[in-house]
């Protein structure tokens, strides 16, 4: 056993029973937490990804407390409004912000900053992270934010605990099928150890675990009904690695993070997850 292998052995046996701890033991402010720690996590990787402009602290701060109001309000207030509503208001907000900070960019010179080739790379700079910052609000907030809306559904822990279930098994099945069968790359452009074996080998034994968790904690679901989704999951769970693969590349960054010893960073653990989110978001809707 390799020593990566052991550190997410390690980091697993940590954080399952406080995650699992915050789902059972605490309803949903247990659940508000937990996907507010995620958020604040993401937010602060996904802003050393994308921020480099000298500005960068200022915005990765105002962001952070842009999604604590978001997470924390969409808790305390019980009036109907729609996470749709508390996850993109903000980008409106967001673009102002940016606005206001051009002049300080270009040194308060105004437009004569702009016939200089630095100031208008400094612009086209601070347009892209407003840019990466708009798509940062949906996918570092309003993403788990979705996990308090699961958890306030029928059964709704357990429809979040088999999220969890799907995608992390999906991962750790894919890992090892990958290593002994793994031949046909997935996409190898973008990520180059993934294998169509792994996929497989992944929602499998994703399948196998759900199966097995439905069955005592969830009855009264078709069979059926519950393959469908597992596979559902497991495929958006694998589009959202591939999407945090594509940006780790796009901006040449290696690792997101490396809080979680064994899983990288945020962005690493929960790439995943929050692409889930949505998919059981909408099958608890319309289906169940």
């Amino acid at each position: 056993m390799n020593q990566n292998l052991k550190l997410r052995i390690m980091t697993a046996l940590v954080g399952g029973p406080l995650i699992l701890g915050l789902l059972f033991g605490f309803g949903v402010e247990g659940v508000t937490l937990f996907a507010w720690v995620i958020s604040l996590g993401m937010w602060f990787e996904f802003a050393k990804m994308f921020f480099n402009l000298p500005d960068k602290n200022e915005k990765t701060a105002i962001f952070l407390v842009f999604t604590t109001v978001i997470h924390w309000g969409h808790y305390w207030l019980t009036v109907g409004i729609h996470p749709a509503f508390l996850g993109l208001a903000p980008v409106f907000l967001f673009a102002a912000v940016f606005l206001f900070q051009v002049p300080r960019l270009l040194h308060y010179k105004g437009s004569a900053e702009l016939n200089n080739p630095e100031g208008v790379a400094r612009l086209k700079q601070h347009l892209f992270e407003l840019m990466a910052a708009c798509f940062g609000v949906v996918y570092c907030t309003w993403f788990p934010l979705l996990m308090v809306n699961i958890r306030e559904a029928d059964r709704g822990q357990h429809w979040l605990a088999f999220t969890l279930l799907t995608v992390w098994s999906a991962d750790s099945f894919a890992y090892f099928a990958g290593v002994k069968f793994g031949k046909s790359k997935l996409f190898e452009s973008v990520s180059p150890k993934k294998s169509w074996e792994g996929l497989i080998g992944g929602a499998i034994g994703a399948v196998v675990v759900t199966q097995i968790y439905s069955h005592f904690l969830i009855p009264g679901i078709a069979r059926g009904t519950l393959i469908v989704m597992c596979l559902a999951l497991t495929f958006a769970s694998v589009v959202g690695d591939l999407v945090e693969s594509l940006m780790k590349r796009a901006t040449e960054c290696k690792d997101s993070g490396s809080l979680l010893p064994g899983h990288g960073g945020f962005l690493d653990r929960f790439d995943g997850v929050i692409f889930a989110l949505p998919v059981m978001y909408l099958f608890l809707w319309t289906i169940i």
